[in-house]
């Protein structure tokens, strides 16, 4: 009995023992759930401009019990998830949201919190990586079309190419190729960063013949990525209705042989023809835009006719309208006038002074070969001289205001003479010029106004304008040499010595004897056919600008010896003036009543 109840107390205290052991392992088993994240670095990458990067799934397990857990506040404004509080397990979505980021890289962070688990948080990290999209270039329009007509006043408008770009900044280079006639604006190198930006592409119609024109403006970005874009250019030029301004000559004298004419207008072209009427003229020839030769042939000229000469050019939107300016005139026998020049500026002038030089251009005013004067005095008012009988001499002879001019030279198209002093007389009023050669008088005289004076200097090449003929006169060696860009004037020093023509009636004083110069005296009678003697100088007062500078001090005298109508003007070049060609002038007169030579003579300085 005794045996059997230790027995049953030792079984007693096994299972007490088992039980105790059986608890322990499950109250140490239920103590120690933790929680596991699928990960813990979540990485996103971002091209700016292309759709948010999709979500990516995060999972949350625990081992052992289910643990609840939760998200607290994130701080990086970019990252967000799909649930903050949770029991596992459970799948969260992590977002990014990258709008109106820049390029670069991110990090942001969020905690998993689980109190009941053994790791009580869990911290994830999130990085983005943001970058810029492959930069593009687009250019609108890629054609572009100008048209230009010859006769507009300002050439085409310019016109505008928008630039745009994506992406990071791209530089390009611009470059306009074709001919000088296309130009784009800036050019060369430009950055372009996704700002819309304009290259403006003009042209420069001028002096190009009418027809076709093609160019282009070339973008060749720095990025090889993009390939370069290409803008068509087109130039239409037409060309515009021709117009004549002037002939030259005005016309020709019936039975004329052919007559080469000088057309000047606008709007000419090598292919531009000439009509007079429905006769077309083949004899054309084309100088420039602005002149053309045409050959008025022998067989329009039997007859005094008018001829109104019309250019027309293909494509253009008409002919030249013929008016008087384009008329050729046919002459009946016998001088013709159709202009008069002053004899040193060759300007044409419809006013005169007593004494000037003056020079009449027309048809059968002389002699086929050029006859000059004989300097003697008194000078010859008919020209060319008679021959000895019982030859007959046809000889040209000019009045003016019905009194014969002293003539320095004849010619079929051109005389020259001395308008006699004697028309002071009539100052303010209109006088005739005529020409008879011949004994045939023109058949219309040229009517002037008579003025006090009228001012023209001489020039080099008699043009009128450029360098002067002038002379240089040294004080210091007495010394005279022709004023040139190769031998300038010196300022301050040299003597400029002018020739001019057109001012008015004289004074003379006598001349006295000095050492080997012999006297010279006035002629008291003296008129424009008597050559100079003693010291003749204008009655009016002379006064010299140089370089628009008063050149103070100018002598003016007539030289001994020389026809009327020719003064020598004497005045210091001013230190003052510039180097190179300036301009010279000569004011005659004082006050209201100045007047002034042509403004295109020139004098060398150095």
């Amino acid at each position: 009995m005794k045996h059997t109840a230790r027995r049953a107390a030792r079984f007693r205290h096994l299972l007490t023992f088992a039980i105790l052991v059986l608890q322990g392992a499950n109250l140490a088993y239920s103590a120690s759930p933790d929680i596991t994240l699928s990960a813990t670095t979540i990485d996103f990458k971002y091209i700016a401009g292309t759709p948010l990067p999709a979500a990516q799934t995060l999972n949350i397990k625990s081992t052992g019990t289910a643990l609840n857990f939760t998200i607290p506040a994130i701080a990086s404004q970019w990252l967000s998830v799909s649930v903050n509080t949770g029991i596992t397990p459970a799948a969260l979505k992590v977002y990014v949201n990258p709008t109106s980021m820049a390029s670069g890289a991110y990090q942001g962070t969020f905690t998993v919190d689980a109190p009941s688990a053994v790791t009580t948080s869990t911290t994830v990290t999130v990085t983005m990586e943001i970058s810029d999209p492959t930069p593009t270039l687009s250019v609108n329009p890629t054609t572009l079309s100008f048209t230009y007509v010859t006769d507009q006043l300002a050439p085409t408008v310019a016109q505008q190419v928008l630039l745009t770009s994506t992406g990071g900044a791209v530089t390009s280079t611009v470059v306009a190729a074709g001919g000088t006639w296309l130009f784009a604006t800036p050019s060369g190198a430009i950055s372009l960063a996704g700002i819309p930006s304009g290259v403006t592409v003009s042209v420069n119609p001028a002096n190009l013949a009418n027809g076709s024109y093609a160019g282009t403006v070339k973008i060749t970005p720095s990025v090889k990525t993009i390939l370069p874009i290409t803008i068509n250019v087109s130039l239409k030029v037409n060309p515009g209705s021709p117009d004549i301004t002037n002939l030259w000559p005005l016309g020709a004298l019936v039975n004329s042989p052919a007559t080469v004419v000088t057309v000047t207008g606008k709007n000419f072209f090598p292919t531009s023809t000439v009509a007079t009427g429905t006769t077309a003229i083949k004899g054309v020839t084309y100088v420039s835009p602005t002149t053309l030769l045409v050959t008025i042939p022998a067989g329009l000229l039997t007859t005094a006719v008018a001829l109104p000469l019309a250019v027309t050019t293909p494509s253009a939107a008409a002919s030249s309208t013929p008016n008087a300016k384009s008329t050729f005139q046919v002459y009946t026998p016998g001088p013709q006038i159709l202009t008069v020049t002053d004899g040193a500026s060759f300007a044409p002038i419809n006013t005169i002074s007593p004494g000037e030089i003056i020079t009449i251009y027309g048809l059968g005013l002389g002699p086929a070969s050029l006859a000059t004067l004989t300097v003697k005095d008194p000078l010859d008012t008919s020209l060319p001289l008679p021959a000895p009988p019982p030859a007959v001499t046809p000889v040209t002879v000019v009045t003016i205001d019905g009194v014969a001019a002293p003539l320095l030279y004849t010619s079929a198209t051109q005389v020259s003479c001395i308008v006699p002093f004697v028309l002071a007389l009539q100052s303010g009023k209109k006088v005739d010029v005529s020409v008879t050669y011949n004994s045939i008088p023109a058949a219309t005289a040229v009517k002037v106004d008579v003025v006090d004076a009228n001012p023209g200097l001489f020039t080099t090449d008699s043009s009128g304008a450029g360098q002067g003929a002038i002379l240089n006169y040294n004080p210091t060696t007495g010394d005279y040499s022709l004023n040139s860009a190769t031998n300038p004037a010196v300022r301050g020093t040299t003597w400029a010595v002018l020739y001019l023509t057109g001012y008015g009636v004289t004074n003379c004083a006598d001349i006295a004897a000095t050492g080997s110069t012999p006297a010279s005296n006035c002629n008291v009678g003296a008129t424009e056919v008597n050559l100079i003697a003693g010291a003749v100088t204008p009655s009016l007062a002379i006064a010299v600008t140089i370089d628009g500078q008063p050149a103070p001090g100018a002598l003016a005298q007539a030289p001994l010896g020389s026809v009327p109508g020719l003064m020598q003007v004497n005045v210091l070049v001013p230190a003052s003036v510039k180097k190179g060609a300036v301009v010279v002038s000569v004011q005659v007169g004082t006050g209201a009543g100045q007047v002034s030579s042509q403004v295109k003579v020139t004098l060398a300085t150095q």
